[in-house]
């Protein structure tokens, strides 16, 4: 499945309150095994994507959201009911959204046949995990 203006993917936050669309392909999709990703999520990696801003649409639950900047430049948009981390956006890069995966409908596919490009900040995962996917692991973005 690909996302474009006639065939939108569609996610939103675990409660509902929170819903998006995306209308621009995906990209850049990384599983990142950061300290503080893991903590933003609860889990042992988060697996995150890309998507051109103009191709992110806020459908519902603008008020919703909490905002929380973990860095400098980083902002994490979080739904104030459930928790659910649902997007970022960064000052280094304004043109660009970055969403979690795991909050598209039905576990949409947001790479179509390209999927998963990379482990971002190896060094800093949990030591005890030891993925068997081949994919290139780097200790930076």
């Amino acid at each position: 499945m690909t996302a474009g203006p006639d065939s939108p993917l569609a996610g939103g936050c675990l409660c509902g309150a929170v819903r998006y669309e995306l209308t621009a392909e995906p990209h850049d999709l990384y599983h990142c095994h950061c300290s503080i990703c893991r903590k933003c999520q609860g889990a042992l990696y988060p697996t995150y994507a890309s998507v051109a801003r103009s191709g992110f649409r806020l459908l519902q639950g603008a008020d919703a959201l909490s905002t929380y900047a973990s860095s400098a430049s980083l902002r994490r948009r979080f739904c104030k009911t459930c928790g659910a981390h649902v997007y970022g956006e960064t000052d280094d890069d304004p043109d660009t959204v970055g969403f979690s995966v795991g909050t598209l409908d039905g576990g949409a596919d947001p790479g179509g046949r390209q999927g998963v490009e990379r482990h971002i900040f190896w060094g800093s995962r949990a030591g005890w995990y030891e993925p068997a996917d081949g994919l290139p692991r780097r200790d930076e973005y």
